[in-house]
């Protein structure tokens, strides 16, 4: 897993030298230039987001609420913990107090109570062919997965949207095969980089994600996907409402009034020859 405090500590050497003089003392061995400095740090990236129609609301919502799920040794998050929640194993603390790493990471699926009134969780692992039944109080707030850019579905930052678009290009690749279509290379650079990606997030495999996705794909993959409907399902689809209905009589006011016939007068026969 890459390092994320060096990379954090790595921007604020950055934003420190373009913004105060160069006899400051780091922020790195200072703490009084730290705080403020990352303050303005983040009130920055807030309004940079707001010149550029970006909505990191939630964002600073999400941040907020993972540093009180973490509020402590004996911190029980039970009542913070939410749908589609990152999360991981609760980590213990070694002897020299350094936590130990997570055995896994996954998202939350649903949330219950059980009979002595504990708040207990399903998670799902990818790579674990199974789904977790945990209390709450065996969870923490994990890092979020970081984001990859693919080629053929947009920017992915989460678990659970990984997850569904590793489905959901398996399944494109699949239908094209089976049409015998050649395989869109790029697709399939984003199937491998995604399954890395979530992999080292989850601390699972690539080969065992997809096999735990495999009857999702499958079932996916069989089922028609949902487009405009072809000649046969719209001639299905009037016939079964009976149409085209007999057309109404045109009143007579509406007729044209070239072919209107005259009171009293009715149209002339012609004659044969005529």
């Amino acid at each position: 897993m890459p390092d994320h405090d060096e990379a954090v500590a790595t921007a604020l050497d950055a934003y420190q030298l373009q913004l105060l003089p160069d006899h400051t003392r780091s922020h790195r061995a200072d703490l009084t230039v730290a705080e403020p400095l990352i303050e303005s740090l983040v009130e920055q990236l807030a309004r940079y987001a707001d010149r550029r129609g970006l909505d990191v609301h939630d964002t600073f919502i999400e941040v907020h609420q993972q540093r009180l799920d973490r509020g402590g040794h004996d911190h029980d998050p039970s009542y913070n913990l939410r749908l589609g929640a990152e999360v991981q194993s609760r980590r213990q603390r070694t002897a020299t107090g350094r936590r130990q790493s997570a055995l896994w990471r996954g998202f939350v699926t649903a949330l219950a109570t059980s009979a002595d009134g504990e708040a207990r969780c399903t998670v799902q692992v990818p790579g674990l062919n199974r789904t977790l039944h945990v209390a709450a109080s065996e969870l923490e707030p994990a890092d979020s997965l970081l984001p990859l850019h693919t080629r053929t579905a947009g920017v992915v930052s989460h678990a659970r949207d990984a997850e569904s678009t590793i489905i959901d290009i398996a399944v494109r690749l699949k239908r094209a095969a089976h049409n015998g279509l050649v395989a869109d290379e790029q697709a399939l650079t984003d199937l491998a980089q995604l399954t890395m990606r979530l992999g080292r997030w989850s601390g699972g495999r690539p080969d065992a994600i997809m096999r735990q996705l495999h009857d999702r794909i499958m079932d996916a993959a069989q089922t028609p996907p949902k487009g405009r409907p072809g000649p046969a399902a719209t001639a299905a689809r009037l016939a079964a409402a009976g149409f085209p209905q007999a057309s109404a009589p045109v009143p007579s006011d509406e007729l044209p009034r070239t072919t209107r016939p005259k009171p009293g007068n009715p149209p002339k026969q012609r004659k044969p020859g005529q």
